[in-house]
């Protein structure tokens, strides 16, 4: 079992449960950027590459929430051996925080990191991004800045403006809420998500509970979507802004992701 040196903080080694192997979880961390990576059970034992999911957390949680909140590893596991979820690799990094446009300027330095340590397909084919709450909103721009990276995006009570003070509003104008101080990065996002579905995305999958602070911005970005003909899965539930929904949204994610591909590439 090969695991790449000066990367490991500390790992959790396969366990064994009702005779099935599981899944290898890593916490390692580049250039000051710390994630999580889910491994499937087979990845220190083969040689096979994988597709690649980048799970992003929200404003005031850390790149460990997904497991404290939800124990996706325990997830994932379960979803695969089910085979209702293709075997993949799984990021959960840490997001910075900060509406300034430098998390999704940076990016591509962790997956360049990714890509360079761990057996990941480079076709966009390959490629996924989901967020909860902020992380939704980097989510979005990531795949938009990235638009020929990823085929897979999945918004989960995101957020869209970049005002606060645009948050609760019902028109138009509240979706982006570009202003005049806004950073540069966010003022061609208009511009950006047209070239992002001119590459045809496999899945553009929107979630939001009727209950959540943010139902109004994700009303407004679905009327967005469908006034520009874009392609997109609107999913709506009871509840809020809360881990109940966030873990219902990934349980239903999963499983659309990578059917297309074939079992080697």
């Amino acid at each position: 079992m090969r695991i790449p040196i000066g990367i490991i903080v500390c790992w959790i080694c396969c366990s064994i449960h009702a005779q099935q192997y599981h899944g290898t979880l890593l916490y390692t961390w580049n250039n000051n950027n710390s994630m999580n990576i889910y491994l499937p059970q087979d990845y220190f034992s083969s040689e096979e590459y994988y597709p690649v999911l980048y799970l992003l957390h929200g404003v005031s949680d850390n790149e460990l929430c997904w497991l404290k909140e939800v124990n996706v590893r325990l997830m994932f596991d379960e979803l695969i051996s089910k085979g209702e979820m293709r075997e993949m690799i799984i990021v959960m990094p840490s997001v910075s925080g900060l509406v300034n446009g430098s998390y999704e300027s940076s990016f591509d330095t962790i997956m360049s990191y990714v890509e360079s340590v761990f057996r990941i397909y480079k076709n966009k084919e390959s490629h996924a991004i989901a967020g909860i709450s902020l992380g939704g909103f980097y989510a979005m721009h990531i795949s938009h800045r990235c638009y020929n990276h990823f085929d897979y995006v999945g918004l989960f009570s995101a957020i869209y403006t970049t005002d606060k003070k645009s948050i609760f509003k019902k028109e138009r104008e509240a979706l982006f809420g570009i202003t005049q101080t806004s950073p540069i990065i966010y003022k061609n996002t208009e511009k950006e998500l047209e070239k992002l579905f001119q590459c045809n995305p496999k899945l553009y999958f929107i979630s939001i509970g009727k209950h959540d602070f943010l139902y109004n911005q994700n009303v407004l970005f679905r009327n967005y979507l469908t006034e520009n003909k874009y392609p997109f899965v609107y999913h709506e539930t009871g509840g809020g802004h809360d881990w109940k929904n966030w873990q219902s949204y990934l349980m239903i994610f999963l499983p659309l992701l990578f059917n297309d591909l074939p079992d080697t590439i």
